[in-house]
């Protein structure tokens, strides 16, 4: 771990243009040997895991909240749920597929959005936040024959754009109600590598599944947000600086064992990520935060689709994942989750 935290921004950049040139690379080698060509086609490879924090995942989520940021302009919000609504796509470009060496290969465009509303508020039903990402992602993956070790996969995004912006009602009333308001940018540009060992692809059976990946900004000195004057009634807001994050992910499906079937896969998934918490003054140092999101439950298997709905409680802990309110630690959701993934 302590390894990771001392790598230059730089020297990681450039790991991820090398391997981003090794799978072109790789690519091109193939493309004499009895290689398959698909464009706009659906690959299946590297798709994101259910535990993943922003992703074009499809979810509906019912949940308990323990804090909100302390500028909401009611006090009561601990006593009802909140819906938090995530809506993604993902675009295919191209897909490689070579059986005689096992490997696929894939490159696409997505986006996505996480929205969080106060929907049984009973005087306006506020959106308190939105969060807007898009990018680009390659994708290679290795079928090794091995039982145990199905396959390894290696994800980079060589560039992805997140933008978050604040409720109306949140920013109205703090902007004519509360001396010390601030509206915080949160937009940055970013990079991502990450490497898997058993990608779900379309693999059915009991699998165990883990990645671990790196994110950094193409930016570091611009940080992860930036600030107007007029939003921030004249306060000088210092731009962060540790600006990178990195995550494990494990995710654990089960067709065959208790309490689950070839119809109805048993999921349990879940992500560790080290990440910054903002701060937007000089008293309170920025640190760095262990967050945890975990999924278990049930998706049911359509025999002719690759497309599934599944049925998951969900617990997050850690720092506050909304756009500005990210300078916010302890946070405590759970919920119920309907996904379509």
């Amino acid at each position: 771990m302590l390894y990771i935290y001392s790598i230059p921004i730089l020297q990681v950049m450039k790991k991820v243009l090398f391997c981003t040139s090794l799978l072109a690379l790789f690519t091109y080698t193939l493309q004499g040997q009895e290689s398959e060509h698909y464009f706009f086609r659906d690959s299946h490879i590297l798709k994101p895991f259910l535990s993943e924090i922003r992703s074009t995942t499809i979810k509906a989520e019912l949940a308990r909240i323990n804090q909100l940021d302390e500028n909401y302009y009611v006090s009561d919000y601990t006593s009802r749920p909140f819906v938090e609504v995530h809506l993604g796509y993902e675009l295919p470009v191209y897909y490689l597929v070579n059986r005689h060496h096992d490997f696929k290969f894939s490159a696409s465009g997505y986006l996505g959005s996480v929205l969080l509303i106060d929907m049984f508020e009973k005087t306006t039903s506020p959106v308190i936040n939105t969060d807007y990402f898009f990018g680009l992602k390659a994708a290679a993956i290795k079928y090794t024959g091995h039982p145990g070790i199905r396959n390894i996969g290696l994800k980079v995004v060589p560039v992805s754009h997140e933008s978050t912006h604040l409720g109306d009602e949140f920013s109205i009333h703090g902007y004519h109600d509360l001396p010390g308001f601030q509206r915080i940018n949160v937009s940055y540009e970013a990079w991502e590598i990450a490497a898997v060992i058993n990608d779900p692809d379309t693999i059915r059976s009991n699998l165990i599944s883990a990645k671990m990946g790196f994110q950094g900004l193409w930016n570091p000195a611009g940080g992860y947000y930036n600030t107007d004057s007029l939003e921030t009634k004249g306060a000088q807001i210092p731009l962060s600086e540790n600006n990178y994050a990195w995550y494990v992910q494990l995710n654990w499906q089960r067709t065959e064992g208790f309490l689950c079937s070839d119809k109805w896969m048993n999921v349990l998934s879940m992500e560790v990520n080290n990440s910054l918490k903002f701060s937007y003054d000089e008293v309170s140092n920025e640190s760095r935060i262990w967050s945890v999101n975990l999924y278990v439950g049930w998706k049911y298997l359509a025999e002719k689709s690759n497309r599934h709905v599944g049925f998951f409680f969900r617990y997050y802990a850690g720092i506050m994942p909304y756009g500005q309110f990210r300078n916010n630690a302890g946070y405590r959701y759970a919920g119920l989750s309907i996904v379509y993934q």
